[in-house]
């Protein structure tokens, strides 16, 4: 079977920036940034893109690339040329583990997408606008304890990326990335523009870029490592969720990239697409609540409660409304194409299924996932492990457990037994200099397993 791939460079930095850019940079981000005390958390967040998720996110793309294989087996391929043995155990955590990550975000990733589909119908028909302030949580709790109406928004979401995964990577992700991706930032612009201009969104701006050490934890009364390794170990989850490091789906799109685009170039691009989204977001969101002076410590409802409130107080607030749902939709969309295709690649390439049988089978594997995390989150089946309903408990594992465990076995991996291979592969279409080799090296072998298993420790003993 020929391996399919991305027709152009573009096609395919635009495809993985769309995977990148979803509902952790649009939802997620914003209310981090307000819960961390705006500027400390910012700075924290561009440090560790830099300093650790730069090297890990070239790490897993070239893994990709170099295998042109699925995201389980690429370990073995690898593992074969380098005579390494035992590749199994490398298979099972940075692959298997990796497996159930992907089935777990599919399960409930459809469930939040159908929240955003349903308040872009509510913006579209102007009830968004009507609703009474102090009953905006009440319509948000009648939307989550419904299972019926998020089960029929979730499911239209999930055969709108089924039918985009089935057209194949060049007439339907890569066609689908270059179209979505300019709306997007077209879209994130003018709602910047707009929310910068509100009455009181300066205070906003101050809080974001106005220097504030104490969140940082430098106070008067001393250094508050509580407070620092808190804003470290937040920031740090964020930026793998934002970039879809440690999932297996970077390492798919690396098997269709071309040996001769730089690799480089390549991630700069695409880390700088996902870091101005998130920053954008932040920047349409923080602004707009202080000018509603609605709380920066809102947490996850901003989107879905608190925002409805300040297009209510804006004018031509319906037109703002529809145009950040119709954002926050694109961006779910791109999100929820690559998850797809990770489980659909694995399907053609280890199991020899053609196309469409790989997405009906991962067609298969989401609807049976997303129904069963609907029916808990909405209360309809009570069922709760470790205290958390599926959607939570999916949602915890997924972005701490496995998003940690394979990020460490690609750091491990690379770090340990592969670099020869993975700068041989990098080589083939860019300059690699010493001084990059050894920052690469100690990033992979020092500084990036340290901070995941700090990150893997902290969740454990925060779960016991």
């Amino acid at each position: 079977m020929k391996k399919e791939g991305f027709a152009t460079k573009w096609g395919f930095i635009l495809a993985a920036a769309g995977s990148a850019i979803g509902l952790g940079n649009i939802w997620r981000f914003p209310y981090l940034v307000g819960e961390y005390g705006g500027f400390g958390f910012l700075l924290m967040y561009l440090l560790i893109i830099l300093i650790i998720c730069n090297p890990l996110m070239v790490s897993e793309i070239s893994l990709g690339r170099t295998a042109k294989s699925n995201f389980v087996d690429s370990y073995k391929v690898i593992g074969e040329k380098i005579g390494l043995k035992r590749a199994w155990i490398w298979q099972f955590f940075g692959g298997w583990v990796g497996f159930v990550g992907v089935i777990m975000i599919i399960s409930f990733y459809f469930l939040v997408a159908g929240w955003v589909l349903y308040y872009l119908f509510e913006a579209l028909n102007g009830e968004i606008l009507l609703t009474q302030p102090e009953k905006l949580p009440q319509s948000f709790q009648m939307l989550t304890s419904n299972f019926a109406l998020q089960y029929a928004c979730g499911l239209v979401f999930l055969l709108m990326t089924a039918m985009v995964v089935i057209a194949g990577v060049k007439n339907g992700i890569e066609k689908t990335g270059l179209i979505l991706m300019p709306i997007l930032f077209i879209i994130f612009i003018v709602l910047t523009i707009q929310s910068l201009f509100l009455d009181g969104a300066v205070d906003g701006i101050k809080f974001m870029f106005v220097p504030d050490w104490a969140s940082l934890g430098f106070e008067e009364s001393g250094f508050n490592w509580h407070r620092f390794s808190s804003l470290f170990m937040a920031a740090l989850g964020q930026a793998f969720i934002s970039l879809s490091l440690g999932y297996g789906i970077l390492m798919v799109y690396g098997s269709y990239l071309s040996n001769k685009e730089n690799l480089f170039s390549t991630v700069k691009y695409i880390e700088t697409f996902d870091t101005l989204a998130a920053f954008l977001s932040a920047l349409i969101i923080i602004p707009a609540i202080f000018s509603a002076g609605i709380p920066s410590s809102s947490g996850p409802g901003l989107t879905f409660i608190s925002l409805p409130l300040v297009f209510q107080k804006m004018n031509f607030g319906q037109v703002w409304a529809v145009m950040f749902y119709m954002l926050l939709t694109l961006a779910t969309l791109t999100s929820t194409i690559s998850i797809y295709e990770a489980l659909t690649n694995l399907f053609i390439n280890k199991f020899n299924f053609k196309r469409a049988n790989a997405v009906f089978m991962t067609t298969l594997i989401s609807t049976i996932g997303f129904t069963a995390v609907t029916l808990s989150f909405s209360g309809t089946w009570d069922i709760q492990i470790l205290g958390r309903n599926l959607f939570e408990l999916f949602d915890w594992v997924a972005s701490t457990f496995v998003a940690a465990t394979v990020s460490l076995t690609i750091a491990i991996f690379v770090g340990y037994k592969s670099m020869k291979a993975v700068i041989h592969n990098i080589r083939r279409s860019a300059h690699v200099s010493s001084f990059f080799t050894r920052y690469f090296l100690i990033t992979l072998r020092y500084v990036a397993p340290f901070s995941l298993g700090l990150l893997l420790l902290t969740a454990i003993y925060n779960c016991f």
